[in-house]
């Protein structure tokens, strides 16, 4: 039978019954545990980050992202999909993208590309 903690956790995150619960061990809790939460932790979604926008701008730009199920970061890192720039981009970040493969666009680009799903030619 799973100890006391773990079956608080499963009772409260899963939608295991108190006896399937009691039948498991305490290694068999734990593992359903952390194997819920590492499904929890993926987040598939396209990921793209604003720079160079006004602040305005950007919440703005940022608000349609994530009406089309885009991720939203504040930064360039392996996972990121899309540079989207804005006037006042600053060269250090799109060369950090550029060099990890990352896809720069600009306003007009990005817009279009989250309304159609299409990606810009060339």
């Amino acid at each position: 039978m799973a100890s006391e903690k773990p079956t608080m956790i499963l009772m409260s995150k899963s939608d295991m019954s108190k006896e399937q619960i009691e039948a498991l061990s305490d290694s068999d809790a734990w593992k359903i545990i952390y194997s819920m939460r590492s499904r929890k932790a993926q987040d598939d979604r396209l990921q793209v980050c604003f720079t160079g926008f006004s602040a305005s701008r950007k919440n703005e730009l940022s608000a349609i992202a994530e009406s089309h199920n885009f991720k939203v970061v504040s930064s360039v890192t392996k996972n990121l999909d899309f540079l989207c720039g804005g006037e006042n981009a600053g060269p250090k970040k799109i060369e950090k993208a550029e060099l990890q493969g990352v896809q720069f666009l600009n306003e007009t680009q990005f817009i279009n590309l989250a309304e159609t799903g299409e990606l810009p030619n060339g």
